[in-house]
């Protein structure tokens, strides 16, 4: 019977590409600049009801890039690697266990700390071990990821990532007392929701000789649905030590979505605000104190846009003017088949409130009838100084 279950998995095999082409339009010295990206993904994963072995080979370029030697009878340059390649082991402990090691995406929650970045061409994933315990109402994950090996003998100059990340689902039962002829109280239940909490600690390693960098990241995430609207809501704070600096960092978020009920044209309208904590002096400064917060492993185009501008594109470290940002999205349904969303984001920094600009997108997706998506995407940016900039993109996915 053991033989049976060991020897006895399902085989699975997949594939997907994307072409991505991007176009930038510089309105301050009118040129423009079009790139073509390309991706494939070839998945393959053997799966029985004790383990999974999962492979996931990718080849990411830009096409007509000079080392793929495009046109030319010499060797190719870009080659491809596995983005993910993993074993698991399930119901080590009691059934509700799963084990995974190796190199594998690890998206938890909204992503906005630690996403698989989809948008961009390669894709994040992470090494290490990672363990999934389902629990009555919801999961816990423990992780340790290993981000440098730097020393074999000496783990104190590791880059490593380790914590955990929690869901659970809440249903409050509310008593409503009623006059009856049994006197008896009834009950009524309201919808639940739901709390997301982590905890994971970073030793950063700076260089080789020099492991002077500690920091620590504690959160949580509230979803509840209301009868006329749902809430999402996060909060963390980073503390820890860089040098002879403290590290003291804040983020927030609050997204308010409303479902639209009167037209079949509106299907939801969102108001967010996203916050993330500057350091005013930066590296530290007289106050001793870096106070920006760091996100180096999360998404940000989803958040904070598809432009790409400079002064608030990526938040590695937590030397940076923060971010206060307000932002509107509608979403629309055409054509029967034809998804439509619009967002308009006010940036500002977290430290002086000076602003950065605004932007508004426009994207159009369609699913295709043969398992795939086109996705049409513009952008435009009105910076506080100079004059507006343009940028759009076209993006085609085939799965099989």
């Amino acid at each position: 019977m053991l033989a049976s279950m060991v020897f006895a998995f399902k085989t699975n095999i997949s594939a997907e590409a994307r072409l991505k082409v991007e176009n930038f339009h510089n309105d301050t010295i009118s040129t423009y600049s079009t790139v073509s990206y390309f991706r494939a993904r070839l998945n393959f994963d053997l799966t029985s009801e004790i383990y999974k072995i999962y492979f996931q080979l990718q080849d990411s370029r830009i096409l007509g890039d000079q080392k793929n030697s495009p046109g030319f009878s010499s060797a190719n340059n870009s080659a491809a690697n596995f983005h993910q390649i993993y074993a698991q082991l399930n119901g080590a402990f009691g059934g509700k266990n799963n084990i995974r090691f190796g190199r594998f995406e690890m998206p938890l929650g909204k992503q906005r700390l630690f996403g698989r970045s989809g948008w961009n061409n390669y894709g994040r994933s992470f090494e290490g071990i990672s363990s999934n315990r389902k629990t009555n109402r919801g999961s816990i994950r423990f992780f340790h990821l290993i981000n440098s090996e730097l020393y074999e003998m000496n783990d104190q100059f590791d880059y490593t990532i380790d914590g955990f990340y929690g869901s659970t689902k809440i249903r409050p039962i509310k008593k409503i007392s009623k006059q009856t002829i049994e006197s008896q109280n009834k009950t009524s239940k309201q919808n639940p929701f739901y709390i997301d909490y982590y905890l994971y600690n970073e030793n950063i390693v700076l260089t080789p000789e020099a492991n002077k960098k500690k920091r620590q990241t504690l959160g949580f995430r509230v979803i509840k649905n209301f009868k006329k609207f749902s809430l999402e809501s996060e909060f963390a704070y980073q503390s820890g030590t860089y040098y002879s600096d403290d590290i003291e960092a804040t983020l927030s978020s609050i997204n308010i979505k409303i479902p639209i009920m009167f037209t079949s044209y509106v299907n939801s309208i969102s108001l967010s605000k996203e916050y993330l904590s500057g350091d005013k002096y930066l590296l530290g400064g007289s106050d001793g104190v870096l106070s920006g917060f760091a996100k180096p492993f999360g998404s940000g185009h989803g958040y904070h846009g598809y432009y790409d501008n400079p002064l608030h594109k990526k938040y590695l470290n937590n030397s940076h003017q923060g971010l206060s940002e307000w932002f509107l999205k509608t979403s629309h349904t055409l054509f029967s088949n034809t998804d439509v969303s619009i967002k308009y984001h006010d940036f500002k920094d977290a430290i002086d409130n000076v602003n950065y600009g605004r932007e508004l997108d426009f994207i159009f997706s369609r699913n295709l009838p043969f398992g795939g998506k086109i996705i049409q995407g513009f952008s435009i940016y009105f910076p506080e100084d100079g004059d507006r900039l343009e940028a759009g993109y076209l993006m085609l996915l085939i799965n099989v």
